[in-house]
């Protein structure tokens, strides 16, 4: 017999994906889930964030230190188009569909769930469940939550995320820069400006295939592209952003260096660019990686193969995470976890409930020791 109650799990989840929490506007969730934990916490605190509507922490049993931290997200993206299901919630057998459902609601209600379990042994680990704003925006949450120093002291944490029931033991890091191409303006009948619209194509062609030839890997993606849109003239002036997400193992400034000095070799380019990274609120997130043979992951392991049958497949997250900063600003070993599902930042959402409780008797394991 498990150790959850998998009524309570979707019932969590059904009423965190009904809640709109969209990026900014996370305040209902923020209301619910302290009312929801308050009844099983030692404590939980509402903390400020500047720019969103703050983080709950609630913390149970701790220890001195060595305590465990469980850290979900509570915003969403925007509405996509083309949703055919309630972005509310709609379950459909055992999928739930909902904005939000997988990435991250479902395994924060996971959290919930075991946080809420523990609640009935006094000696359980010490445990913080955190649910952090703006992890979809400049993840203002999670920083302001290691700068801030009122998080107990943790040394291992579980981040949601939509890794389908993939361990993650690490994650890319990333930078944002900011390309200013300056053409030459001419009237549209004309060729002897430099439009630079078309100078700034020549940079993203080049810049994309940077993966492909440095010997480090990782993406470059082209974010945004704008111009004056003039009427009867070549624009001489284009902005883009180019967003490089790179591996494990890399400085990055030499990855900065190296990107930046790829840009300044654009084949053929006539006009002038200027290159910055894009001003944000928050540290761009560096790389990190735990060993395959490091204790944290072993004992997650061993819990799995009891819990459900089998070890988990592990992997690096491609991107970046919350945990990016666990690891780097406050020294957690962190992995990153969650369940089935599918189309997370697009329409029709949705979340497989078996695997739900799964994550949930997991951490509920965990948690027990």
């Amino acid at each position: 017999m498990g150790l959850i109650d998998q009524d309570r799990v979707r019932d969590l989840l059904i009423d965190l994906v009904g809640i709109r929490s969209l990026r900014g506007r996370e305040g209902e969730a923020v209301y619910y889930i302290t009312d929801a934990l308050s009844r099983y916490a030692d404590k939980v605190v509402h903390q400020p964030v500047r720019e969103c509507a703050g983080n709950v922490v609630a913390t149970l049993h701790l220890k001195e230190r060595d305590n465990l931290l469980l850290l979900a997200h509570t915003d969403t993206f925007e509405i996509y188009s083309n949703w055919t299901k309630n972005p509310w919630g709609e379950l459909e057998g055992d999928k739930l569909y909902g904005l939000g459902a997988f990435d991250d609601k479902s395994m924060l209600a996971a959290m919930m769930e075991a946080f809420i379990t523990a609640s009935k042994w006094q000696d359980s680990r010490g445990v913080v469940l955190a649910a952090v704003c703006d992890a979809e925006g400049f993840s203002r949450g999670t920083y302001e939550l290691l700068k801030s120093g009122i998080l107990p002291k943790v040394s291992e944490a579980v981040v949601a995320g939509p890794t389908n029931m993939r361990l993650f033991r690490g994650a890319f890091g990333r930078f944002v820069f900011d390309v200013d191409v300056r053409g030459l303006a001419a009237p549209g009948t004309e060729e002897a400006g430099i439009n630079a619209v078309i100078e700034a194509a020549k940079v993203i062609l080049w810049a994309v295939d940077l993966p492909k030839v440095d010997g480090i890997g990782g993406s470059v993606a082209p974010l945004s592209i704008k111009s004056p849109e003039l009427v009867m003239a070549h624009p001489d002036r284009c902005l883009v952003r180019l967003d490089r997400h790179y591996p494990p193992g890399n400085d990055p400034g030499v990855i900065r260096k190296k990107f930046m000095d790829h840009l300044r070799k654009t084949p053929e380019l006539r006009a002038k660019i200027k290159i910055s990274l894009m001003k944000r609120p928050t540290p761009f997130m560096e790389p990190y990686e735990l060993p395959e043979d490091d204790d944290f992951i072993k004992r997650i392991q061993e819990k799995a193969a009891e819990v459900l049958g089998h070890e988990l497949e592990t992997a690096v997250y491609r991107t970046v995470s919350d945990a990016n900063y666990l690891y780097k600003m406050a020294g957690i070993k962190p992995v990153i976890l969650g369940p089935e599902g599918g189309n997370h930042h697009s329409a029709d959402e949705y979340v497989n409930l078996p695997s739900v409780y799964g994550m949930a008797e997991l951490l509920a394991h965990l948690l027990k020791g």
